[in-house]
Formats: C-alpha cells, structure tokens, sequence
C-alpha cells in the first residue's frame, strides 16, 4: 500500500553462549550424560593429542538456550604460514566429534557449524558411525561434506555370540591354531607395552620400503613424522586403563601388536602392526584381535570401530571375517574460498615434490642408514 513500510525480518532465535577453553569440570558432565561418547573425546585423549602435537586448546563450550551443552574438541595448529588451522584432531589421531548432554541431536551440529563458519578459516570436524545423520545434518552454504566409510563389529550379542556366529569359519579355526602354537597375549593398560608395540611398528615400516616408490630415508622420515612414539606415549599415559595394548607372543619374541581405547558402549581400535613373515604362520593377527574384542565386550561395549580399509582388498577381507560391516561416516570442512585454493595448492605442491624426488633417486634398499636428523625419535 502506498506509504507503508517494509521491516527486514530480524532473527530473533536466542543464541547459545560460547565459552573457550572447555572447564575440565563441565566438560567431565557432558561426557557422563553422552551415550555415544567415545575414548577419543574425553578430556585425557584431548590432553594426551595437546602433548603429542604440541597444539593449543581451542576446544568449545556451547551453552544453549534449552540449558543443555555441547563439547568440541578443538586443536589450533599451523600449516601454511601465518594460517592456524582448526581441527577436531591433527592427522593421525581420529576424530574428536562433538559431544551433547543427553546425546547428540541434528540441531546441535547445526549451532556449531553456525558458529565456526564465522570464527574461523579453515576447521575440520568429524563425526563417528553412530552419529553420520547428526553430522550429516550441518551440510550447508560454506561446508563441505567429506564422506568415508569405517568397518564396524557388533558386540551386542556378547563375545561368545560373536565368535560362534560373527567369526567366519576360518577366522575361528585361526584362533584355535595360534593357541595351539604357543601364541600368548598380553595384555597392558600402563603404557609398559608401547615400545614394544612401536618397535613392532618399526619393522613394519621397514618391511614397506621395498612397496614405496620413495628414497627409503624419505619414506622412513614420513613414517615417523606419521607416526612418533611420543604419540603413543602421551595418549597411554592420559587416557590410563582406557588405552590397551595387546601384545603377542611367540617363543619369547613379539609378534603382532594392536592398541584399543576404550569408553563406555564404544571401542575403537586404533592401531594395529605385526611382523608378517613370523605372525602369519601362527594366525597371531586373528589371536591378538580376538582377545582385543573379548576385553571390549567384557567392558560392555557394544561396538568396535576397526577404522577405514580404503579399498585394500586383504584388510577388507579380514576385517569381514571377524563379522564386521561397513558404516557410513560423514566429515564436515568450513573453509572459505580463498583458503580451500591454498590448501589445495599446498597439497599439490607436495605431491609434486614428492614425484620430483622419486624419479630423481634410484630406489635404495632397505639397509640404507637413517640420518639422525630425519628419523625424527625422541623430539
């Protein structure tokens, strides 16, 4: 009508109140309330990835409306120079998801990706396999949906269910046979063990080389940059009995090793090497991986995510004659435009690199000496 006026619609939805770093106090609560809480989003992994990486703590208190609360770990790091990056976890350590009283809901991811995606230039975030519809429920204008897929073991029914009837025949008669060889497991919750799994991981790394189109003191400086045992040290002295190392045994010498963090309904297990050419003759593998998911289910958990496969046939084979299934995950990328081309271009530029010195270099062997400076342990 002439002379009216039009009023811009205003938002009046109440915002939530944002507190950082998390109160240890409060973020303990959220935990306590969250029935998909997971080992790797209590405060002592958050602390043991702080002490790994030497990143600092971002993390995110949400305080909302309806007085519920929600927990992200957040570790700032820098990559390219001068841009401090936000993740959940630096590569590595897994996921640190986001935690919600009483459970995580659609609308909760939805208020964190709100809030990030004006805060800062570049977060990764990711999400577990019993939470993808939540995650996948903060898609929208600015954030990239990073789709990957985990293998899962039902623990529900109990171990004795599982083994009977999730085992595949096979995977039940490998376990028999490493008994009868003599294989033994033990099993740690100190930390006393993590040498013992790194040097396994070590002769793992070794092993590769010939598989690798690198220079072998460039692949093992990459491994170890990867991968340093003060990773592994500083998770299993924070996380306690919630980080397990299984170790087995054979004629006295260790020969396949695996790691389990633990925390309520949820196990994950999150490394796992051996010593093929003295495992595989026995089934170590198939024996250290039973007791690691008999330990999970006496602990009521009622999964055990054994991570990604990617498409290595063997692993995916192994994995599904232990009875798991493949789950859906979704990861969620803020970025803004401009910092998603220099990311990529940093990545490119590696890769680059990388080619540049694989085709400049005849490959070496395996027993080619590590310079002390690129073999990256103790620092």
């Amino acid at each position: 009508m002439p002379g009216s006026t039009t009023r811009a619609r205003v938002d009046v939805t109440p915002q939530p109140s944002v507190v950082s770093p998390v109160p240890r106090g409060t973020w303990d609560a959220v935990l306590a309330s969250d029935p998909g809480a997971t080992a790797l989003q209590t405060p002592e992994y958050f602390a043991g990835v702080l002490a790994g990486t030497g990143g600092r703590d971002a993390s995110r208190l949400y305080v909302l409306p309806d007085g519920r609360r929600l927990v992200l770990p957040l570790v700032q790091q820098r990559s390219l120079p001068g841009l401090p990056r936000l993740a959940d976890y630096p590569g590595g350590f897994g996921h640190g998801s986001l935690l919600a009283t009483g459970g995580l809901r659609d609308g909760d991811v939805r208020v964190v990706v709100r809030d990030l995606r004006g805060q800062a230039l570049s977060v990764r975030l990711g999400g577990g396999h019993h939470t993808a519809e939540q995650w996948g429920a903060g898609v929208g204008s600015g954030v990239t949906a990073e789709p990957r897929r985990v293998d899962v073991i039902d623990l529900s029914p109990g171990w004795d269910e599982v083994f009977a009837h999730g085992f595949s025949r096979s995977a039940r008669y490998n376990v028999r046979k490493a008994e009868r060889a003599g294989v033994e497991v033990e099993r740690d919750t100190t930390g006393r063990l993590i040498g013992v799994f790194y040097d396994l991981y070590l002769s793992w790394v070794e092993r590769s080389l010939a598989r690798t189109d690198l220079p072998a003191p460039l692949a093992r400086y990459s491994a170890l940059r990867q991968e340093p045992r003060r990773k592994f040290e500083s998770v299993a002295a924070e996380l306690g009995p919630k980080c397990r190392v299984f170790v087995a045994w054979h004629h006295g010498r260790p020969v396949a090793s695996c790691i389990t963090l633990v925390h309520g309904q949820h196990a994950i297990g999150w490394r796992s090497y051996s010593i093929k050419e003295l495992a595989g003759p026995v089934c170590a593998n198939n024996l250290v991986q039973a007791r690691a998911l008999a330990d999970a289910s006496a602990s009521g958990c009622s999964s055990f995510d054994l991570g990604q496969s990617g498409e290595t046939a063997s692993l995916l084979s192994y994995k599904r004659s232990l009875g798991a299934t493949a789950r859906a995950v979704v990861d969620l990328r803020i970025e803004r435009p401009a910092v998603a081309l220099a990311r990529r271009a940093e990545s490119a530029t590696q890769q680059w690199a990388v080619r540049t010195l694989s085709r400049r270099s005849d490959r070496p062997t395996a027993a080619e000496p590590v310079p002390a400076e690129a073999a990256g342990v103790g620092r």
